[in-house]
């Protein structure tokens, strides 16, 4: 027998662990017998009675392929086998002779196109088989030829022509079964080595190792390029919102303080005005407070919404506010505004005592009440007149002085929201900075594991180029080593008898 070249082993064992051992058996296997097998309902037991009746204990038969000297497979004349059933008997087919048996030729009457198919079929899916002949049978004509005597209807049965095939292909199988087995197990194990090979290097180049890492460079491409627009744009808008919004909440505040004030300055006495400004100043202050952390707690939602990390907030000084104390002049219209009131009073008192006039006993009385009555209802008449010009001097100066520091707020408000936007997109950018070198390290990796395996994978496919081509010189061999027949059947030219 050939020996298998040192790289053909190294091949196979690399490829299958198990074939030197499947090798090995088929050298020293001894085949003998006959494996029967065929399709269901063919007459497989009835065959292999009528086969031992026919030549007695000449035939052994066997259940196993692999120690067979002959394998029969017996079909049904009905219809030829499907490629399905070929392909059962295909390890057969390569490794040990077969005897194509074609059963119930006596029922069928298109029994040779059945039999002209069967050998195509079998000739075309399994090419390198080694010895195939078929033959067409009937094993009832040859059960009622034996029961009857009848020697031209077990002649006609074909059954012989079977017996007699089987008898030469077992003196053949003495000396070149053997062989035939084990140059069969050699192709048989590198085909399977030559396809586990194809389907790794085609494994290999369909990109399924490299196509995450092909994924994952382009998603980090596209980041790098789309970091920095993105990102200022956000801030841009934001920070347009946040100036909007604060100095839209600052102006409802302060005009919601006027308001009060005004509320407050209608119902108030002379003691609650003297107490106004420092309320004003307070609420204002107070105002400019909730303006300032409402602004500090938008900033720092804009710092989340940008990824950043938040800075220390920033220290906004809480002084107190100096709106200065309302200042009055006492004018002409003050004096005039005494004048009037004395003389109003005067005149009401007059009105008042003017019927005690007519008794002339309470004429001094009639003064003095004209002259008390007069002066009261002048200084009440001034002390009013006064609260009022008061409540409207107060008025003015708080609109004013609400105005003024209104505007002072939303002049600091719109410094910070500038300072703010000057130190964002300053961090903005380092952050960006920062994010394309940690994208460019992600990429040299990317790119580092994709050379390395592009080199694994021309390394891979070397030695794939390498083992293949040790197969096919060690199977070259073996090529036209054990003598292989052409698949052929029986002549069946002669009429048979129909079964009745």
């Amino acid at each position: 027998m050939i020996p298998l070249s040192e790289d053909m082993k190294s091949v196979l064992r690399r490829w299958d662990s198990s074939a030197l051992d499947e090798i090995e058996r088929a050298r020293v296997s001894r085949p003998a017998g006959v494996h029967l097998t065929g399709t269901a309902g063919s007459g497989k037991s009835e065959l292999r009675r009528e086969l031992s009746r026919l030549v007695g204990s000449a035939i052994e038969f066997t259940d196993s392929v692999a120690d067979a000297a002959v394998v029969m497979i017996v079909v049904d004349a009905s219809a030829p086998v499907g490629r399905v059933e070929v392909e059962q008997w295909r390890a057969a087919l390569e490794s040990t002779p077969v005897v194509f048996v074609v059963n119930k030729i006596d029922v069928h009457r298109h029994w040779r196109e059945v039999v002209s198919a069967d050998t195509d079929v079998v000739a075309e899916c399994v090419p390198r088989a080694v010895e195939c002949t078929f033959h067409p049978v009937s094993v009832r004509l040859a059960r009622m030829g034996r029961e009857s005597g009848d020697a031209a209807m077990s002649a006609e049965s074909g059954l012989g022509a079977v017996a007699d095939r089987l008898g030469v292909v077992l003196l053949q199988t003495a000396a070149l079964g053997t062989e035939r087995k084990y140059a069969a197990a050699v192709q048989d194990c590198a085909s399977g080595a030559r396809a586990s090979i194809v389907a790794r290097a085609r494994a290999v180049t369909g990109g399924s190792d490299t196509a995450e890492l092909r994924a994952r460079r382009a998603e980090l491409v596209g980041e790098r390029d789309n970091l920095g627009d993105d990102r200022r744009a956000l801030l841009h808008n934001r920070i347009q919102r946040v100036r909007v919004e604060s100095v839209h909440t600052a102006a409802e505040d302060f005009r919601a303080l006027t308001a009060e004030v005004k509320r407050t300055i209608d119902g108030a006495g002379r003691a609650e005005l003297t107490h106004l400004p420092a309320h004003v100043a307070e609420s204002a202050r107070g105002a400019r407070n909730r303006a300032d952390a409402a602004l500090t707690a938008r900033l720092r939602a804009v710092e989340t919404e940008l990824g950043l990390t938040p800075r220390q907030a920033e220290s906004v000084a809480d002084a107190p506010l100096d709106i200065g104390e309302p200042s009055r002049r006492r004018g002409v219209e003050d004096v005039v505004m005494i004048v009037v009131g004395a003389s109003a009073g005067v005149g009401l008192g007059r009105l008042v005592v003017s019927p005690m006039a007519l008794v002339p006993a309470w004429a001094v009385a009639n003064t003095v009440i004209t002259l008390v009555l007069g002066g009261a209802l002048a200084w009440w008449i001034t002390r009013s007149r006064s609260l009022v010009a008061d409540r409207a001097h107060l008025r003015g100066w708080t609109q004013e002085t609400v105005a003024r520091v209104k505007s002072s707020v939303e002049q600091r408000l719109l410094s910070r929201i500038l300072d703010a936007e000057s130190m964002l997109a300053a961090a903005v950018a380092s952050a960006d900075r920062d994010a394309v070198a940690r994208i460019d390290v992600a990429l040299a990796e990317v790119d580092a594991e994709l050379r390395r395996l592009a080199d694994h994978l021309s390394a891979l496919l070397s030695a794939c180029d390498r083992d293949l081509s040790a197969l096919e010189r060690g199977l070259e061999r073996f090529r036209g080593s054990v003598p292989l027949s052409s698949t052929h059947g029986e002549p069946f030219d002669e009429p048979v008898r129909r079964s009745q």
